[in-house]
């Protein structure tokens, strides 16, 4: 299938012995625009079944899992509804009744990253390189800075979330990563993974999910929605969040201004 038809489809699913497969296809990087975080939400609402007891999430793309949001829909114009899905991805994966896997590799940076990290349990290839680059835009991503207090210590949090980048190894050392293995064996040891847990019982791996990050779910969308308050209200109408978006789009420095 080439390219431009893949593009159409930025997310697929495919359902097997009580396992879904949720795939992001957006080449080159899964660029995450307004349009795919949406295709991504529908289809975890679509997965929010009984029937299923785990979900695997992964990427079909040789270099990334995903790049993160669409710098574009950073724009003031935009914002606000780029926000309402990022939102709503990260109430679907505090809440889902399946358990929750994540198979990352590559560039897994900013929203991206957060998708991720939001999942129960994250298998990470050897060539991941997490990150949360926002801060380079005058920007700041509102559910790491949610959530990442709740999956590693502070001054790691402080530093993932003032831009620094860490390499598979350092995540799992650090616990954001249950562990890693070569890029090769990734899909064959997530599609184990999953496997392996959905023989347990369905009834007892719901209880669990809703147990742990079902009981972690409020207090941290509280903490997103004070997070996404402030982004509105003080970052995104900024003259410095325009001239990050600007100076991206334009391939250059960024000239910040002195307030």
């Amino acid at each position: 299938m080439a390219a431009s038809e893949r593009s159409s489809v930025p997310v697929t699913i495919r359902l097997l012995n009580g396992v879904a497969h949720v795939t992001l296809d957006r080449p080159p990087l899964n660029v995450l625009d307004i349009d795919t975080l949406r295709e991504l939400n529908r289809a975890l609402r679509e997965c929010d079944a009984s029937s299923i007891r785990v979900l695997v999430l992964s990427s079909a793309l040789p270099r990334a899992f995903s790049a993160g949001v669409d710098v574009a829909d950073h724009v003031a114009s935009r914002v606000d509804v780029m926000l309402t899905e990022v939102r709503e991805n990260a109430r679907l994966l505090l809440n889902l009744k399946p358990l929750t896997v994540a198979a990352i590799h590559g560039s897994t940076l900013g929203g991206g990253a957060e998708i991720a990290l939001l999942c129960d349990i994250v298998i990470a290839a050897d060539d991941t390189v997490l990150g949360f680059p926002e801060i380079k835009l005058a920007a700041f991503p509102p559910v790491a800075a949610a959530w990442l207090p709740e999956r590693c210590a502070w001054p790691l949090a402080m530093r993932l979330l003032l831009g620094e980048t860490i390499d598979a190894r350092a995540a799992e050392h650090a616990g954001l990563v249950s562990q890693v293995v070569e890029k090769a064996r990734l899909a064959q040891t997530a599609d184990g993974v999953a496997t392996e847990l959905a023989a347990h019982s369905a009834v007892a791996l719901r209880g669990l999910t809703r147990a742990t990050r079902g009981q972690r779910a409020p207090a941290v969308l509280q903490r997103l929605d004070a997070a996404i308050a402030t982004y509105k209200a003080a970052v995104a109408p900024s003259r410095d969040a325009d001239e990050g978006i600007r100076a991206f789009l334009d391939k250059r420095a960024p000239a910040w201004s002195h307030h």
